[in-house]
């Protein structure tokens, strides 16, 4: 039988690659500043959970708030991690913005390494030699997959921007994911997620002055149509910032009933459910995404995806 975590934690996967390639769209097509991006994803998930915690928890919240020393930390802890998050999603689009969707979000595996370490560090877990080479193989599949061919030549590199950003990304992701696990311990599901989301929203508005206009000119020099074409990419970040609302409850879940380092390597899945759709609009509707899949790119990303399948399979059953 499935463990509840493992299920949590592939839902959070498919979640996070249908919010890749949404963003993706609309950074190709309409919206390339990734602080603009970050405020239309992340206000409408911060703007549930605080809402949900105030209509579902008030006495819980004011308790924590007012009353108790403890709990009142860890409210405080939460929302520095409400900032990190923060952080996150902005390098994280900062990523999207500048490179191909089916290689960045790959590149994001690298936070299987920091989460492993991290949860050893602080949470003191340990896990069978198997699991271990699970998550080895997830993270070497993931970076596979960023491998870029040169053209006319056998060399391949995984660009430094590439690398970086998704280090910057993956390490505050990192922080984040061990964050929560921690403060589990101290909270229920929805004020864990109430309390980061009231340090989020508090950075969001810190960060908004800051953001700037795009890139894409008006289409037809009419700005009616402009302002059609503006208020269609902002919906679909609104309605993946309501999609990251949902990851993240069922993260936290699997969070709160399995090992932080294996639901975060579960969510990785995300990698091959990224390049399934990338490659089937890039297909389909060019006008809205277009990545290069030559046969090489193909042979490439296929066996990749194959290396991380079974490193979460090995996952899933060395932990069990």
């Amino acid at each position: 039988m499935i463990p509840t975590w493992f299920a949590y934690a592939l839902v959070t996967a498919l979640v996070y690659a249908a919010i890749a390639l949404l963003a993706k769209v609309v950074s190709g097509t309409e919206i390339d500043d990734p602080i603009t991006l970050t405020i239309y994803s992340c206000i409408p998930f911060y703007a549930v959970y605080i809402a949900a915690g105030l209509l579902l928890e008030p006495t819980t919240l004011s308790a924590s708030a007012v009353t108790d020393p403890t709990p009142l930390s860890a409210a405080l802890t939460a929302m520095g991690f409400g900032v990190v998050s923060t952080a996150g999603y902005g390098i994280y689009y900062w990523g999207l913005v500048s490179g191909d969707v089916s290689r960045f979000v790959p590149a994001l595996a690298l936070e299987t390494i920091f989460v492993l370490v991290l949860g050893f560090v602080l949470l003191g877990e340990s896990f069978p030699t198997g699991v271990y080479a699970g998550v080895l193989l997830v993270v070497f599949g993931a970076l596979f997959i960023s491998y870029e061919h040169g053209s006319g030549s056998i060399r391949g590199t995984v660009g430094p921007s590439t690398i970086g950003v998704a280090l910057a990304a993956a390490a505050a992701f990192a922080v984040l994911n061990t964050g929560m696990k921690v403060l589990t311990t101290e909270f229920g599901t929805l004020e864990v997620l109430f309390w980061i989301s009231v340090g989020g929203l508090v950075s969001i508005a810190a960060i908004a002055p800051f953001r700037e206009g795009s890139r894409f000119p008006p289409t037809g020099g009419r700005d009616d149509v402009f302002a059609r074409r503006l208020s269609k990419g902002i919906s679909l970040l609104i309605v993946g910032g309501l999609l990251n609302a949902l990851a993240l409850l069922t993260f936290v879940q699997a969070l709160e009933t399995g090992p932080v380092s294996l639901a975060t390597a579960i969510t990785k899945l995300d990698v091959l459910l990224v390049f399934v759709g990338s490659l089937a609009l890039s297909k389909l509707t060019p006008e809205l995404l277009a990545e290069q899949f030559d046969p090489f790119t193909l042979v490439q990303k296929g066996t990749a995806s194959l290396l991380i399948l079974v490193g979460c399979a090995l996952i899933q059953f060395a932990a069990t």
